[in-house]
């Protein structure tokens, strides 16, 4: 737990540094020095907000809301037995109405943890199958992946808004300006494939180590299992897509929701199917 720490603050610092090359980069690309100077306020407030309110904004873009008291006794008990065994405080439950079955944690810490089911996920899948899905997510929290997952879902949206912006405001803009459309469409392409790919690299390995570890905090595999297959199920049938914010956040969930946007394995946010099964059923509980 002592290393976990350290290393979460140089990923998150690694990513932050890149995102922020970005942004400069574009800024420079699409308005020389004002650009640059004007693209540097932006990555430093995106930056502080990222930070210390990037659990905030996924939940908003989610339309998610906190489950009440005295609802769902049940998933409220494993939270407690699972956070024991974690080592971890009780993270607080959120329902989104998001259609497809799906789930994700956020919060900057173990301490502002936050779980948040979607209203499919909680009628489609059994009881078990629900607590194997929580214990993947607290296993997120335990690593401290939330922060990172996070940050980068928000840099990332950020991202996409910035390219979009840039974009429309040459089409639009009169004289010289008009000569930035070609660099402007450049970077509508390119910057969210750079933001992408960072999102991808980072999720991936983040979602093996959770879907492991959540065997050890829940002390069995087949609700994992189960509930993995049914959720990849829906989304493929469901052929899900969102906004370019909501699908920056791709990563946070226990499966990608938004099929219809899914490139080659490389630009995958998550493990494939298969992998993540043989994966749980070669941990011991």
């Amino acid at each position: 737990m002592k290393l976990r720490l350290p290393v979460t603050k140089l990923k998150l610092f690694g990513l932050m540094s890149v995102m922020t090359g970005v942004f400069l980069g574009a800024g420079l690309l699409l308005g020389g020095r004002s650009g640059l100077i004007i693209a540097l306020v932006f990555a430093g407030l995106t930056n502080f907000a990222s930070y210390w309110f990037s659990h905030r904004i996924v939940l908003r873009i989610h339309g998610a809301e906190e489950i009440p008291e005295g609802e769902m006794e049940w998933l409220r008990d494993a939270v407690k037995e699972f956070s024991d065994n974690a080592g971890i405080p009780e993270p607080d439950l959120y329902r989104s109405n998001m259609r497809v079955p799906n789930a994700f944690a956020t919060g900057r810490n173990p301490e502002h943890g936050v779980v948040c089911f979607t209203d499919p996920l909680l009628k489609k899948l059994d009881r078990d199958e629900v607590k194997g899905v929580l214990a993947h997510e607290m296993a997120h929290i335990e690593n401290r992946d939330t922060l990172t997952n996070s940050v980068v879902a928000t840099l990332a949206g950020a991202v996409a808004v910035l390219a979009d912006m840039a974009f429309w405001g040459a089409m639009f803009s009169g004289g010289e300006e008009r000569g930035n459309l070609a660099s402007a469409a450049v970077m509508m392409v390119l910057t969210p494939l750079i933001a992408t790919l960072i999102r991808s690299a980072v999720s991936r390995t983040m979602e093996f180590r959770a879907d492991s570890d959540a065997v050890r905090i829940h002390g069995e595999r087949d609700g994992l299992a189960s509930g993995l297959k049914k959720i990849n199920a829906a989304s493929e049938r469901s052929r899900y897509t969102g906004s370019k914010v909501e699908e920056a956040s791709a990563s946070l969930f226990i499966d990608n929701p938004f099929t219809g946007d899914r490139l080659a394995r490389w630009f995958s946010t998550h493990p494939p199917l298969q992998d993540r099964l043989e994966n749980i059923r070669s941990t011991e509980p």
